[in-house]
């Protein structure tokens, strides 16, 4: 039988053409598609690494500083404004970092390791960090007073980065060089996927390197690495605390502003920025089937119209109602699985030149499969109704056509 449809569908190959090439380019449009979606989901089910519930994160626009006493006393201000934080019933901890979560900046340390030159993001952070996103350490610790004795500058590093320098090794204790020889850097902890640019984008490999405040040589403060606040607040604080709080930020700093923010907030506008474009294609992408499936509803209807001679002839020699429709939906069915299996050896070439780079082999399988699947219902069920026509055209049609 499928042999014989075969047979059929090649002997009709000039009036078949028509619609292999359309389903071919449906396949293309709903791969590039369901890539991008299909991307999404899996990357949205790795862990995000931290909490952000219950947090609000503080930008301090304070100005420039020119010498170490600026410094010194920029950074004497911060800590009053850390500490008086701490005194409200509200706030849980509040750590200083230099690039806040979810925010569209971030800083990237380039250096060579083993040969082969590595790109991370990195963050400079106070001890208290872990306790305002709840970080958990996979190994090693976190950073304390303990590192203030210490000659080299404490890290912490993700997974994603442990792979790429020391493969399945543990990287606890090991030293890198991100910059000049005097400054080594010594990992203490390693983290999971810390992954600051929300679940929509793809864990990057990323350091968090203590940023020390307490210590009083003004030329190793790293002050334009601590320009910003996340706070932990106690569950039910509500939004009127953040006018209380940004007063009194004022009182202690007159010349600064602060834009006080929650990270659910932040995370909601990242996320909505990163679909929004996705989502216009996705739109576009409906329509086009929608034309698609009109416009092969269309040629099958013609195809079947054009048969109607040899459809009654077939009827008028026994074939019944059945044995017709299942004929016209498997002629459909062969055509739809040579231009699927077309459409499929054209997308298994895509990441040759570079197309889809950034998609997994696990997503790309995925998604031609998903592809395929779809294309082959949307044809099926454009294919219902002309078979049916088919199927109803009498014998006594056939002999007026002759």
């Amino acid at each position: 039988m499928i042999k014989q449809l075969f047979k059929i569908v090649w002997n009709r190959k000039r009036a078949n053409f028509l619609i292999i090439l359309e389903v071919f380019i449906s396949f293309l449009v709903v791969f590039a598609v369901m890539a991008f979606g299909v991307y999404f989901v899996d990357i949205y089910t790795y862990p995000l690494g931290f909490t952000y519930q219950d947090v609000w994160s503080v930008r301090i626009n304070r100005g420039a500083y020119s010498s170490d006493e600026d410094k010194l006393k920029q950074i004497e201000v911060i800590k009053q404004l850390m500490q008086s934080a701490k005194e409200f019933s509200e706030v849980e901890s509040i750590a200083g970092v230099n690039t806040n979560v979810f925010d569209n900046s971030e800083s990237i340390s380039s250096f060579d390791y083993a040969g082969k030159k590595h790109e991370p993001s990195v963050n400079f952070v106070t001890d208290d960090m872990a306790k305002v996103l709840d970080i958990k350490l996979l190994e090693g610790r976190w950073f304390s007073k303990d590192d203030d004795a210490e000659s080299t500058i404490p890290i912490i590093i993700n997974q994603k980065l442990s792979q790429e320098l020391f493969a399945n090794e543990s990287p606890i204790g090991k030293v890198i060089n991100m910059g000049s020889k005097e400054e080594l850097y010594k990992i203490v902890g390693l983290v999971l996927d810390f992954r600051d640019d929300t679940e929509l984008v793809a864990p990057k490999s990323y350091i968090l390197i203590r940023n020390n405040i307490n210590i009083k040589d003004a030329s190793s403060i790293r002050m334009r690495f601590v320009p910003n606040f996340i706070i932990k607040l106690r569950p039910g604080t509500t939004a009127a605390f953040e006018e209380k709080l940004a007063r009194n930020f004022l009182s202690i700093a007159k010349d600064w502003s602060f834009n006080i923010q929650t990270l659910e907030d932040l995370r909601n506008k990242k996320i909505k920025g990163i679909l929004s474009p996705v989502l216009a294609v996705a739109i576009v992408a409906v329509f086009l089937m929608i034309m698609v499936a009109l416009g092969l509803s269309g040629v099958l209807w013609q195809n079947v119209t054009q048969r109607i001679k040899e459809i009654g002839l077939r009827r008028a020699n026994g074939a019944t109602r059945g044995k017709i429709y299942y004929q016209i939906l498997g002629e459909l069915l062969v055509i739809t699985s040579i231009a699927l299996t077309a459409g499929t050896i054209i997308v298994i070439q895509f990441p040759l030149p570079g197309f889809f780079d950034f998609v997994t082999a696990k997503v790309y399988i995925i998604t031609i499969l998903l592809s395929c699947g779809i294309i082959a219902l949307l044809t099926i069920i454009c294919g219902l109704y002309p078979s049916s026509l088919a199927a109803r055209i009498p014998p006594a049609e056939a002999l007026h056509y002759e």
